[in-house]
């Protein structure tokens, strides 16, 4: 079933007797408005054997996102793309790779937040940005010099973090997969 338009007309549409499974495959293509609801409002989602979740990993537009989601409310302003650490009072801030303290990057901001307000984080998924040139295969690091950003030059001097983030699939497209094993160099 592709979802274009109503949840609850397509739900609707594919209602079966009680215990049956009505749906075997849903397609969202956009974001929709639902009239407030969001399918996290259906309480849960029971996938039966074989089943899964797809998150696309082309990407065909300069600054898509896929991945899986949470809402978390920012301890500074961010921009999109931003690594971020999580603080004591529950916000997220950049993340840098020279302080044991701004690690280990746990979510990655895909929208501006501006500082106290919620927005939008991934924990894992895949990522695009034209400005980029990776090298496919390459890993992704927390970046030493820039706080929030990335980069696949492993931090070596004394008193860095190391922390894996990623992977590059292609020279636009990254995997974000942060590892929260982090190595101190001495």
């Amino acid at each position: 079933m592709k979802i274009g338009r109503s949840i609850a007309v397509a739900i609707a549409v594919h209602q079966v007797a009680p215990g049956a499974h009505p749906l075997s495959v849903i397609t969202i293509d956009a974001d929709k408005d639902w009239n407030g609801k969001s399918l996290t409002n259906f309480k849960h989602l029971d996938l039966i054997s074989g089943g899964y979740v797809r998150m696309e990993d082309s990407l065909g537009t300069d600054l898509d996102w896929s991945g899986i989601a949470f809402v978390g409310t920012a301890g500074e302003d961010l921009v999109k793309f931003n690594t971020v650490y999580r603080t004591g009072d529950g916000k997220y801030k950049k993340a840098r790779a020279n302080l044991v303290g701004t690690m280990p990057v746990v979510a990655l901001a895909v929208e501006a937040i501006t500082n106290g307000a919620t927005g939008l984080f991934i924990l894992f998924g895949w990522i695009r940005d034209d400005r980029w040139d990776l090298g496919p295969g390459s890993p992704a690091y927390q970046d030493v010099d820039t706080a929030g950003a990335v980069t696949t030059t492993i931090p070596a001097a004394s008193g860095n973090q190391v922390q894996k983030v990623g992977i590059a699939l292609t020279a636009k497209i990254a995997h974000f997969n942060p590892i929260y094993t982090v190595f101190e160099i001495t």
